[in-house]
């Protein structure tokens, strides 16, 4: 039986089958990320990697808005002088944690972008596997404008886009539109209006359910890992994810159907071993 994920007060969860879209439904504060929503975050990242019948999530804002920015109420306080530098320091790491909680998860995550998305809110975009543009979203890397580093996202960026743009981007504070996020490498597509933009995700979704979720996950895993390593480190971890996915039942069940002429059992609404094809 599968966990049930946990309740939040602060995301809106819709789950479509083996498709899990999560809202930020706070549209009258910018769906901000408040240190209430980064923790429920954190609590349904960590749910979802015990979901293996969950194979893709989308996070979208609600009210045409993704997201703008996060932490504000430590940022008020800090403005205040009424924060001590071991709760800056705590939540600057919660942000960083969830982060890289959303960029490891082993479904496949998609980040549908319309309107504002500010500071933390780009870094949380870029954490995405995919990132989804619709025509009239901003991208703005606001942090040093403000007398601040983009700290936590600072790791995204680089992961995301290189050295090169990261460092325009973050060092000026600037501002890009879908199309020039496009160009850079922070979105993978630009689509002119919502309905374009939910067609795609629609298409996303149905070309999911033709690959093997183990084989996603293990994927995603490899092209974390692999830039941290040695040449030689490369290929003997290469080499051993590919023996492993091989061995195991879903990669049986993959070869089994290749040469068997069938579809494999994850391509089936019950995720049975699938049907000759053609039948």
């Amino acid at each position: 039986m599968n966990q049930q994920l946990p309740r939040s007060r602060t995301l809106a969860l819709e789950q479509d089958g083996p498709w899990l879209t999560v809202w930020f439904d706070d549209p009258a504060n910018g769906n901000a990320l408040g240190r209430t929503r980064i923790a429920e975050l954190a609590r349904l990242t960590h749910g979802l990697a015990l979901r293996p019948d969950i194979r893709g999530v989308l996070f979208r804002g609600r009210g045409g808005v993704f997201c703008e920015g996060a932490l504000g109420d430590v940022l008020r306080a800090g403005a205040n002088r009424d924060i001590d530098r071991e709760a800056l320091v705590q939540a600057s790491r919660s942000f960083g944690a969830l982060l890289r909680r959303v960029a490891t998860l082993p479904q496949l995550t998609v980040m549908a972008v319309e309107g504002p998305a500010h500071a933390a809110g780009c870094g949380f975009a870029a954490a995405g596997d995919l990132v989804l543009a619709a025509e009239g979203a901003e991208f703005a890397f606001t942090d040093t404008r403000r007398g601040m580093v983009p700290a936590q996202i600072a790791p995204i960026m680089l992961a995301r886009l290189g050295h090169r743009a990261a460092r325009r981007l973050l060092l000026l504070g600037e501002h890009v539109d879908a199309r020039a996020a496009l160009d850079i490498g922070l979105a993978d597509a630009v689509f002119p209006d919502s309905a374009a933009l939910d067609a795609e995700i629609a298409r996303i979704r149905d070309g999911l359910t033709l690959c093997a979720p183990g084989a996603v996950a293990a994927t995603k895993r490899l092209l974390l890992d692999l830039p941290g390593l040695l040449p030689d480190e490369q290929l003997d971890m290469a080499a051993d994810v590919f023996a492993d996915q091989i061995e195991s039942a879903e990669g049986r069940e993959g070869l089994e159907s290749f040469f068997g002429a069938r579809s494999p059992g994850w391509t089936s609404p019950g995720g049975g071993r699938g049907t000759p094809r053609g039948s």
